[in-house]
Parts: C-alpha cells; structure tokens; sequence
C-alpha cells in the first residue's frame, strides 16, 4: 500500500511539473527555447536530496561497521573498497556536486552516479555468489546488471538535455521518475524493507543497508521531482562541456580528425598580414577624444572592430582543447601585456578583459581602461597573474614540471580550476599587442601549445605611401599594418578570410562601432 501512494504520487508530481514547464516555455514557439534543468540554493528539495545522499553514506558507515553474519567477505580489500569506500564517495561527491553546480550544471552529477551503478553492479555480483535472495540463475544477474546500466543511462539522458527543447527535456525526467521510482521499490522488496517494524532478530542494523540504498534513490527522486526548468534562447550547459566554452558537436567530420592529425597548435597556426588605409579611422579618433573619451586610441578601435566580427562571424572566437573544438558563446576574453612606463627597464604584467558581443565602442572604452588603471593602480605592476607567476617560481624546477605537466592535464579534461583559468594569459579569444607605440611594424608572432589561445594580432606604427592619380599629381596616404596568427583548426580559410573582410570593413567605417549590432549572430549547436 505504501509502495503504491508513493508511486501515485510521484507520477503526480512529474505530471504536474511537466504541464508547469510547458506553461512556462511558450510551447506555441518550443524551437526558439533551449532547456535544462536546474536545482537552485533555494529549492528545498534540492537540500533534502544533499540530505537524503548524506544519509545514504552515513547509514552505510554505520552498518559495516558492525557487519551482519552472512555478509560474505566482510574486511577483505575488496569488499571494504566497493561496499564502504566507493558508494560513500559517492554519496559525498553527489552531494557536492548537486550543492555547488545543481542550479546551472546539473549533468555534473552524472560522474558519481557512474560509479554508484559500478558498485550496485559489483554488489549484484557479490549476493549472486552468495546465494542471497533466492539468486538461482545467472538469469537474475544479468536482468540486475542490466537494470542498474539502464539506470545510469536514464540518468544520463535526462539531465544531459542543454541543447533540447523544453517539450523533450520534461519528458526525460518523466521517464527518469519512474525509472528511479521502480529501483526504490526493488530495493524495497529486495531488503525486506517492509517486515521493518516486525521486530527482526538482528534489529533494525540488518536493515540499514537497505534503508542506505533507499534513500539513494530517494534523493535522486527528490531531484527529478523539484528541479526547475531552465529555458533560454541560446544552448545551454551540458555534459562535455567546459567552464570557459562549450562544446561544438555538429561539425564536418574532417575538423574532428583535424585536432589529431595537427595536435599542437603551434603546428597547426597560419601567418597573415594586411593593412587598411587610416584616414577614416584617425577622423574617428579625433572625434572620440573631442567627446571626452581620453585617450582613445587605434587600440580601442580595432578591438571595438574585433568585438563586431565576432558577433557575426563568430567561429574565431572557437578554441582547441583535449582534442575537441569548443566555442565561447557570449564570452570574449582578450589579452595584452602592458608597461607601466615606456622604458627598457619598466615592469610589465598582462591584463585580460572580458567583452560581449553586444558591446558597442563605448562599452569596449570602458572596460579596457578600467583593466589597464587597475593594473597600473600601485607602483609596480602586481596583478593577480603576477602574484600566481610569483607563487610558481617559489617551486624547485622538477617539481614545477610536474606541476606544469598537471596543470596540462586538468586542462586537457577541462578540469582546471576557473580561478586559473581567469588568471591565465594562455586562455582566451585574442593575444593582442601594439607595436605602433614602438614605432616598428608588427611582428609575426606564436602561438602558446600551453592554454587554448587561437589568435595573436599585432599592429604596427602608421606608414605612409604615395599614389599617383590619373591627372599626374601624387597623393599620399596612410596606413597600419597588422598581422594575425591563427589556428586553422578551428574554422577554414573562407571563414577568417570573411572576417578579415569584415573587420576591415567596420575599420573603414568606425561609426558603425558606436551603436550596439542589430543581431548577434550564434555560433553552431
């Protein structure tokens, strides 16, 4: 009876919850909508899952520490690592995955759910060869195995949704429900859960690790049944995805061989020069400082311009990392280094500021000379990166190998932290650098194999040319030039010959510059 009112009302609330999320997405337009779900800090279901989870790795502390007499193989290595050790990590790492990242990044709880079902699989094994259960047939044990890899993969499937519409994400986590619903109420009759009060011989410490495999499945209940629906006009988070990009999984076939064939990317980097004629752009300038935007220079504009291209062109602004391509939809990050003095003996740092696609020339100003007077607020350069390079070089050289060779490794997975990852000049959409204010031309610079940059831009000191006319009179002109370094991995030739065509273009119209895009253009699903 109890088992029943419980899966009522579980098929209830899933109900409930997928006609509010239909209500609540505009279904009328569903292909204009991407969904997820989502357990914010406060939902309270969100808390009685973490709850629910703990409990779940308590009780099993408690009942193996006072082990029952048929529990065959009790103390062994083995037994100790997959019955104790490997579902309380398990309940911890859910819990704090679901605490820290469940409003946005839900998929993350998908690892530890991975290694729950390797210990419901190895335990399946482990009372199979026990005899427990009225296990008679290897039949019973492939239905189980088979049962608990179905469970993963439900789960799996269910909060892997950020790039499906609203109308198929609620319909995973109703199957997702009844799933873990039917799995609560076989470990309900599998541990006798129901002859609990019936005062057993060995009290209710014989029930306890059924009790802890219940309230396993409660919790994921729990979170079925109170998540949220997160809707928004662009993709959303999802497994395979980083912190600083997401993953492109629609592309040619060629580009996902490409990343191997040409692994590093210094290897893989094409070398480009052009130019554009000034005149307009100076006329602008001009007109920038006569507003009162002081100190406005080519640098702003050209990375005004480079905004723009990436909001309608916005492949270059894709990285390579683990041998995947990935975009950072919404998200520009440009890097410089600057001096505190023109001199040979000035300190210098490097800065990194974050722009958006929507950003017009004003908000470009702003942002980037907020970044360069922060950097240069104290007497001597001391940025966030500094401070971070200051603590690396206090590690002897071996170990800062190995400490380099880690921070490889955890960025090969996508696994770095993001507090390294925002104070890394290696991770970003551009390297830019001026050598105008030294007066030569540009350089043609690298590309880093450490971090994910794609492009390296320089711009050179104003030259002019001259030019005759048809009647015969000379005229001078004048121009920059500039060079860019790029990753060919991570779009074709057509692409950033399209993108150069078009910053060019807004170069020779800076006006454009001073009024938001009227679209942005979104980088492939």
């Amino acid at each position: 009876m109890i088992l029943w009112c419980g899966a009522f009302f579980v098929a209830f609330r899933a109900r409930n919850c997928y006609n509010i999320a239909m209500e609540k997405t505009n279904v009328s337009q569903p292909s204009e909508q991407y969904a997820s779900f989502g357990l914010g800090r406060r939902n309270v279901f969100m808390w009685l899952a973490s709850l629910f989870m703990l409990l779940s790795g308590a009780l099993r502390i408690v009942y193996y520490s006072s082990p029952v007499e048929d529990a065959e193989g009790v103390g062994s290595t083995a037994f100790v690592l997959f019955f104790v050790v490997l579902p309380v990590v398990f309940c911890l790492w859910y819990a704090a995955a679901l605490i820290s990242k469940g409003s946005e990044r839900l998929f993350t709880t998908c690892t530890p759910v991975f290694f729950g079902t390797a210990f419901l699989i190895y335990r399946a094994c482990i009372l199979f060869k026990s005899g427990a259960f009225g296990f008679n047939s290897g039949i019973l044990l492939a239905a189980n195995i088979i049962f608990c890899c179905m469970l993963y993969f439900i789960y799996r499937f269910a909060v892997n949704t950020g790039a499906k519409r609203a109308k198929a994400v609620a319909a995973r986590r109703y199957i997702a429900l009844i799933a873990f619903a039917a799995a609560a109420a076989i470990v309900f009759w599998q541990s006798g859960l129901l002859n609990i009060f019936r005062q057993p011989e060995g009290g209710i410490t014989s029930f306890l690790g059924g009790i802890s495999l219940f309230c396993a499945a409660l919790a994921v209940i729990l979170v079925f049944i109170g998540a949220k629906l997160n809707s928004d006009n662009m993709p959303l988070p999802a497994c395979g995805d980083r912190s600083d990009g997401r993953r492109l999984r629609s592309l040619d076939p060629i580009s996902g061989v490409g990343v191997y064939i040409m692994s590093r990317r210094n290897g893989a980097n094409n070398l480009f020069r052009d130019g554009f004629e000034c005149s307009a752009a100076e006329k602008y300038i001009r007109e920038k400082r006569e507003e009162g935007l002081d100190k406005f220079g080519y640098t702003h504009l050209l990375l005004a311009a480079y905004v723009r291209t990436v909001s309608q062109r916005p492949a270059i602004n894709r990285f390579i990392a683990g041998h995947r391509i990935y975009t950072r939809d919404g998200k520009i990050i440009v890097c410089m280094a600057i001096k505190k003095d023109m001199a040979t003996d000035a300190s210098e740092t490097i800065i990194k500021v974050e722009f958006h696609p929507e950003d017009s020339v004003y908000d470009v100003y702003e942002k980037f000379n907020a970044a360069v007077e922060e950097a240069k607020a104290s007497e001597e350069l001391n940025s966030s990166f500094d401070k971070l390079a200051g603590l690396l070089n206090f590690i002897p050289g071996l170990l800062m190998e190995f400490t380099l060779w880690l921070i490889r490794v955890f960025d090969y997975f996508g696994k770095l932290p993001r507090i390294l990852l925002k104070l890394s000049p290696f991770h970003g959409s551009m390297f830019i650098t001026s050598m105008g204010s030294l007066g030569i031309p540009p350089i043609y610079h690298h590309l880093y194999d450490f971090g994910n940059l794609p492009i390296f831009f320089a711009f050179g000191a104003k030259r002019r040319e001259n030019f005759m006319l048809p009647d015969g009179t000379v005229q001078q002109k004048k121009y920059i030039d500039f060079t860019v370094t790029t990753d060919e991995r991570i779009c074709d030739g057509f692409y950033f010959a399209s993108s150069i065509k078009f910053m060019k273009r807004c170069l020779a119209n800076p006006e454009r510059l001073d009024e938001k895009p009227e679209s942005v253009v979104r980088d492939v699903d």
